[in-house]
């Protein structure tokens, strides 16, 4: 959830921009375009009670819309200034009263106010006040010190500053700030609004949020109870003392000096849910082992080529290198039978020996269809009974005359099939006995049979064959398989996005670049020369080098082991920036590694110092984003860490400070909500979680200026 202290919906002032006004309507579609939970309406010098009610009730109700203004005030110096003042929406008719009585006969252009004046008008109320601080018009020092002074409330005093840089640096020395849009053109909204503060604590009203402000120490507690906690208990150092730690189901960081435990304690942590039942192990940066994390020489690579339409060519294949000549019958034979006489009285008397063999083609290919229209319309009843779209569009009566007339239709095309088989299959016997009796005869009378073909059509039959194998096996080699791209993470904003390719390529025969590897077990030159010589068998499929050339086919070494044409795929694997081969140096590796390890779909994530060989920005800019939107989809992070950035502008539920001293190591555990960090063996031991963490992490005070998108800076 963001929070957006500071917009305008009017034009008041001759100085504002036309793209300031909004209509109720339009103010609350634009809202629902962006994550803004909270939004304040502070109008120059104005109040618009009627607007304010029409949104509250166009509005959703998880945005939440609080009265505010915008007024112009002067020191004693007559310095000019701009202070916000906002209170709680049960409050607006009030408020409006209050803003009437204080602008009563001036303009939005030439009203201006004391800071006793604002106190005495507003401060009943109990609001929030923001004041500019360094933008222009700046409310001076001295009159933020009259506002601290006059005011019940100096704690609801924030610094407006004009984004979340400005307001780290001002937190970290001691000032609570805070930003808004100020928005001058609400068709620009979406954008900035998400640059606005996140509210890490869920706020569930104006007073609520004013609590927050306060550092009230049940408001805070109540706050934290609403996620999901749970106390482990840890064993997690070698003299197996009990370390009870509570964690929620949000960021819980591990931070203190090296050498204190912090990685034994993220180990005992992943035991304990491994031993529970959730595969959890530790990540830790390893930039060396980028390739094999990835998979680059694709040792688990695997791809299903019928997913592109290829035919694998099993059979083609196997029938290639088994092809064979067949002869064409000699006119000598014809001879031979025709100078012969017959004068065995018992071979005369065999009439079966004379019959002219049939051709059995058309019989079985007729089978064949009739086989597969049986398969395919059993296997579209299987289809449509499974299918809720089919009965979806169809009345249960007529499915039911659906099912009817295709069980019909099978049973039909199964009986027809069974006889065109019995067709076949009395070809194939009549002739196989001819073929049978024919050599009988020939081998005991000693007079040749008349040969039943003259061989020709089986000779054109047997090269048609050969060629439409080969041509099968050259038409999958010759297809293209799309590239898989994967976005591995960004690498930064001045790089952009790092991809990771896979990109196949059969080896037709042409391939000789050293980049692609073979994706079999089959080295890359027999399978280039197995692709060139099925070439070449095509070409010759009608010439009398055929089957010289299918010999040295089989003769190409270790050509057994391509029985598809999956064992002449190629492939390689690499990492691409803006479309073109990259190699990230370690520390982009460290980067891509852990926005993969974030990225994957996990219960728990135990990340032991993800910072290491990381930018402070690159930290900050994606990260840190990261990590908080794990947290926000309910998931358990744990991390130890040095970096500030991550301990804390992830703003962590739960803060585990690990220590040595003269007494020995220690653990204290806390959240920066509170500010405490206390100790697990002694309540009553207790430390200043923002001096322990800026003293004892690395990154900077400026890191601690998250904090002042929630509340305050102590």
């Amino acid at each position: 959830m963001k929070i957006d202290i500071h917009t305008h919906t009017k034009k008041c002032k001759s100085g504002d921009a036309p793209t300031r006004e909004i209509d109720a309507q339009d103010f609350c579609d634009v809202l629902a375009s962006t994550d803004v939970g909270i939004i304040a309406i502070t109008n120059h010098n104005v109040f618009g009670l009627s607007q304010f009610q029409q949104i509250g009730s166009l509005i959703d109700g998880d945005v939440q819309v609080w009265p505010g203004v915008e007024l112009d005030v002067v020191d004693g110096d007559g310095a000019r200034g701009h202070l916000l003042v906002i209170v709680s929406p049960k409050l607006a008719t009030e408020f409006d009263y209050a803003v009437s009585q204080i602008t009563e006969n001036s303009t939005p252009d030439d009203f201006t106010a004391t800071i006793a004046e604002v106190v005495s008008t507003f401060d009943g109320l109990k609001p929030l006040y923001v004041a500019h601080y360094k933008k222009i018009p700046m409310v001076s020092d001295s009159a933020i010190e009259e506002l601290e002074s006059r005011t019940g409330n100096p704690e609801l005093i924030l610094k407006e500053v004009s984004n979340s840089i400005s307001a780290g640096i001002y937190i970290s020395h001691g000032y609570a700030s805070i930003y808004g849009t100020d928005i001058h053109d609400w068709n620009k909204y979406k954008d900035l609004s998400a640059d606005l503060p996140d509210l890490r604590l869920p706020v569930d009203s104006f007073e609520h949020f004013c609590l927050l402000l306060k550092k009230d120490p049940t408001t805070i507690n109540t706050v934290l109870d609403r996620k999901t906690s749970e106390t482990l208990e840890l064993y997690p150092f070698p003299d197996d003392t009990l370390l009870p730690l509570t964690i929620f189901n949000d960021i819980n960081v591990v931070f203190g000096p090296k050498g204190t435990g912090k990685s034994c304690i993220l180990r005992a942590i992943a035991r304990h849910y491994s031993e529970s039942g959730t595969d959890t192990t530790v990540y830790e940066s390893a930039s060396d082992r980028l390739e094999e994390i990835f998979d680059v020489k694709g040792k688990d690579l695997s791809i299903d080529l019928n997913h592109f339409g290829i035919n694998y060519c099993t059979n083609e294949i196997e029938a290639l290198r088994n092809s064979r000549e067949v002869d064409v019958t000699s006119l000598g034979k014809y001879q031979v039978y025709f100078d012969s006489k017959r004068t065995n009285k018992n071979a005369k008397k065999i009439i079966l020996k004379d019959l002219v063999p049939e051709d059995g083609g058309r019989a079985r290919r007729e089978f064949a269809e009739y086989a597969d229209a049986t398969k395919r319309v059993t296997e579209f009843m299987r289809f449509i009974s499974g299918s809720a779209a089919v009965k979806g569009e169809l009345s249960e009566d007529e499915f039911r005359e659906l099912e009817v007339n295709l069980s019909t239709l099978v049973t039909r095309l199964g009986d027809k099939g069974w006889t065109k088989f019995i067709g076949w299959k009395e070809i194939s016997l009549l002739n196989s006995a001819i073929q049978k009796f024919r050599a009988e005869v020939a081998r005991k009378t000693g007079q040749p049979a008349l040969p039943t073909t003259t061989g020709f059509r089986d000779y054109a039959l047997n090269r048609m064959r050969v060629e439409l194998n080969a041509g099968e096996v050259i038409n999958g080699l010759d297809t293209a398989i799309p590239s898989s791209v994967e976005d591995v993470g960004s690498l930064g904003t001045s790089k952009g996005n790092l991809a990771y390719r896979t990109e196949f390529l059969f080896q037709d025969g042409s391939v000789s670049d050293g980049s692609w590897a073979s994706l079999s077990k089959i080295k890359k030159t027999p399978q280039k020369s197995f692709a060139s010589l099925v070439r070449k068998v095509f070409a010759n499929a009608y010439s009398s080098d055929l089957f010289q050339v299918i010999a040295d086919l089989n003769e190409i070494e270790d050509v057994e082991g391509i029985k598809t044409v999956h064992e002449l795929l190629l492939f390689k694997r690499y990492f691409s920036l803006g479309g073109h081969p990259y190699s990230p140096s370690s520390g982009e590796a460290s980067m891509v590694m852990l926005q993969k390890e974030l990225g994957t779909e996990k219960d728990v994530y135990i990340l032991d110092e993800p910072e290491r060989s990381l930018g402070n920005e690159y930290i900050s800019d994606v990260i840190v984003p990261m990590l908080k939107e794990r947290a926000r989809a309910g998931k358990i992070v744990f991390i130890s860490t040095h970096d500030a950035n991550i301990a804390v502008r992830t703003l962590p539920y739960s803060s585990i400070y690990r220590c040595h001293g003269e007494s020995g190591y220690s653990t204290y555990a806390g959240n920066p909500f509170t500010n405490d960090l206390i100790s697990v063996a002694d309540q009553t031991d207790r430390l200043d979680w923002k001096k322990i963490s800026m003293t004892t992490l690395e990154g900077g005070e400026e890191a601690f200026g998250e904090r002042g998108s929630i509340y305050g800076s102590s």
